[in-house]
């Protein structure tokens, strides 16, 4: 099975089924399937072949989704293009992986412009939503092909789908290679945590080049024959209001940001009645416990947080909808998925030790694309090492305490930013915050907190103090306390400590 030949046997099931919503657009499953075979149809009449790079980078739209399977049909391997970067660090992923076509729209050809000459991998370029383009391709001529059937290429399911550029939060991103086989073991143990039934609708309105929106917010609906509620572009919470009342969505995924944010806002108190959602679902960064309480009571629905990473497919656990959650855990492992916690030697930890998270199973990545090196560090004897300090409980629910890089060292003794964080959180006059490491003469590093004050309401830095001395040993304390009106965020909505440091 590909993930191309899911999609068809999607279509077969549910002709006429609405796939995705879009504004005033409805698409059926059959259109859509047609649609993608078209563009497909198209992309191989341009020369492309098995294991030819396109990079897909553009806003929220129906023609990312159809653009997406396009590619995968003819044997192609995606590479969705984080939309939030510069000119120059698109340059950097377009010549890395030798991306053959891209498909854009006007927006952000302004982007690239003034680098596209030093992209010379790209041989040509498709604009959405640009009929009138005489300099590049339309995406939307190339759908009035007449070629519309089902492509007969020959994939496998080891074959490699997407390329997914990590943020690079320690030098340049680097391309993690997920196979169909990875993201469709992935989508089919979510459907199974989740639940996941045909008469679903996702709310999508996170950017569709996170590997956590595409693969539960895209993949996952499509592979059920759900329903995709896709927003363009979130400026407000209007649209998602109205997306809740009116489209009757039942599966909501955000991220801790736009969690924080509706549990807050002030909201009409009929929506805790007349929603349809089930369940909400939180991934990307940790979700401080009092914003999961006001959320289950603001809506009477549970909110589920999991973890996950791009070289993971990327789900790697979740709480579930229907069983024990345990708030301050991401849950336990999916069920094709293995999870330890080892030491620094790599040798395994018992339970309730904090270590090294190590992930195995069929949604691990093949490797890094062109980094042996970097691969053979990361996947030690079929384990992913994460990145990330956890320890596991009795029944196999995961605790992420930090980072492995955030971590600190106090006078020797390991100190992890987020403990310090959990506790700033549950101050109710604090709405975000961020804790890292600085130098001290005598004692190695001490923490720095950075703060931002719930509007209306004022903090002093000996408010904080005395409040975190009522919950932390005295080597935890912060050292340094910064207020501030915002905090750094990547296009997830994730605070970037590197830009705080």
């Amino acid at each position: 099975m590909t993930l191309g030949k899911m999609l068809e046997e999607t279509a077969q099931q549910f002709p006429r089924k609405c796939a995705i919503k879009f504004e005033k657009r409805k698409i059926s499953y059959k259109e859509l399937n047609i649609s993608v075979n078209k563009a497909a149809h198209a992309l191989i009449a341009l020369g492309l072949k098995k294991g030819d790079r396109v990079g897909i980078l553009s806003d929220n739209c129906p023609e990312y989704i159809i653009s997406y399977f396009a590619i995968l049909k003819f044997g192609g391997i995606a590479v969705p293009i984080n939309s939030f970067l510069t000119g120059n660090e698109v340059k950097y992923i377009v010549n890395d992986c030798q991306v053959k076509v891209l498909v854009t729209s006007k927006k952000f050809l302004r982007t690239i412009q003034p680098v596209l000459a030093q992209m010379s991998s790209i041989l040509n370029i498709i604009v959405i939503n640009d009929v009138e383009q005489n300099e590049h391709l339309s995406f939307e001529k190339l759908l009035e092909s007449d070629k519309a059937e089902n492509i007969q290429a020959e994939i496998a399911e080891q074959d490699l789908a997407v390329f997914i550029y990590t943020s690079g939060t320690t030098g340049h991103p680097k391309g993690a290679m997920l196979s169909h086989y990875n993201l469709l073991m992935n989508v089919v143990d979510a459907v199974q945590v989740f639940k996941v039934v045909p008469k679903d609708k996702f709310l999508l309105f996170l950017p569709m080049f996170h590997s956590f929106t595409f693969t539960v917010c895209v993949l996952l609906p499509l592979k059920v024959g759900s329903t995709i509620v896709l927003i363009g572009s979130v400026k407000s919470l209007d649209s998602i209001k109205k997306a809740i009342i009116f489209d009757r969505v039942t599966l909501f995924v955000g991220v801790p940001a736009v969690y924080n944010v509706l549990a807050n806002k002030p909201l009409p108190k009929i929506l805790r009645y007349i929603n349809a959602i089930r369940a909400f679902v939180s991934g990307s960064a940790p979700l401080p416990a009092p914003v999961i309480d006001k959320i289950e009571q603001k809506f009477n629905s549970v909110l589920c947080e999991g973890y996950g990473l791009s070289e993971a497919s990327p789900v790697v656990s979740v709480n579930p909808v229907y069983g024990t959650r345990k708030v301050g855990s991401v849950g336990p492992a999916l069920p094709s998925v293995q999870v330890k916690i080892v030491d620094e030697n790599l040798k395994d930890l018992p339970i309730g030790e904090v270590g090294e998270l190590a992930v195995k199973g069929p949604n691990v990545m093949q490797g890094y694309f062109n980094l042996p090196e970097e691969t053979r560090k990361t996947i030690v004897d079929d384990w992913l090492l994460t990145g990330d300090i956890a320890k596991l409980d009795e029944e196999g629910y995961i605790y992420i305490v930090d980072r492995k890089k955030d971590m600190l060292l106090v006078r020797g003794v390991n100190v992890y930013p987020r403990e310090i964080e959990d506790v700033l959180y549950t101050h109710p006059n604090i709405v975000e915050c961020a804790v890292i490491g600085v130098p001290d003469e005598t004692k190695g590093e001490v923490p720095k907190a950075f703060i931002v004050v719930r509007e209306g309401e004022t903090l002093s830095e000996q408010d904080v103090r005395d409040f975190c001395k009522e919950h932390l040993a005295a080597y935890k304390l912060p050292k340094y306390i910064e207020f501030r009106t915002s905090l750094p965020k990547n296009a997830t909505q994730k605070i970037m400590k590197r830009d705080l440091r």
